[in-house]
């Protein structure tokens, strides 16, 4: 089991919820990229080279693995 993984999916979904809540629009862009393909990493990335913003790309990253583990396989 990864150490500290349920700690890990509670913080991914506190991001999610978090941006749900003050980015409605971002995080409905993030579930579609995720459903598209999209790596949580490059949509860290996409955002840091977009916005400069680091910390909203580590709520974004947080967020589209949370998406990523709530999608069926």
């Amino acid at each position: 089991m990864k150490r500290f993984s349920r700690i890990t999916q509670a913080l991914d979904a506190d991001s999610y919820q978090w941006l749900a809540d003050n980015h409605p629009d971002l995080s409905e862009a993030i579930e579609v990229e995720v459903g598209h393909g999209a790596a949580p990493e490059a949509i860290r990335r996409h955002v840091v080279d977009v916005t400069d913003r680091v910390e909203l790309a580590r709520r974004c990253q947080q967020a589209a693995r949370h998406v990523a583990a709530q999608s069926p396989e």
